[in-house]
């Protein structure tokens, strides 16, 4: 017996083909996950990233495809400003968490880039 259909993953990648039309800094997607970054050098540069995280949730009201606002995350690389960045999800707005390591593809990646985990 057949899990899923072999065009799912296309018809997906070709439904979320637009998105980085809308952001102004750096994306990555891989499959369902997307990450923004950016070097933050100055106020400025932090907010046009928090901007791109309101250009998601247009795109996302347009395509109706919705984030998990649980599952998005910031990690600070190479600096600890305090800036605080959130994202709009069904009328709602949602503070983003700052950690420290994440995982990503079976990869850890650290606040301070060390090799230790």
């Amino acid at each position: 017996m057949s899990q899923g259909s072999v065009l799912g993953p296309l018809l997906f990648l070709v439904y979320v083909n637009d998105l980085p039309d809308w952001i102004k800094t750096n994306i990555k997607m891989f499959a369902d996950d997307t990450k923004l970054w950016s070097v933050i050098g100055k106020v400025e540069d932090s907010s046009c990233l928090q901007e791109d995280l309101l250009k998601l949730k247009e795109w996302s009201d347009k395509w109706l495809l919705r984030f998990h606002p649980e599952k998005c995350k910031v990690m600070h690389i190479g600096h600890n400003h305090s800036t605080q960045y959130h994202i709009e999800q069904d009328n709602q707005t949602y503070d983003l968490d700052s950690v420290d390591e994440e995982k990503d593809l079976g990869v850890i990646t650290t606040h301070d880039l060390k090799f230790s985990k």
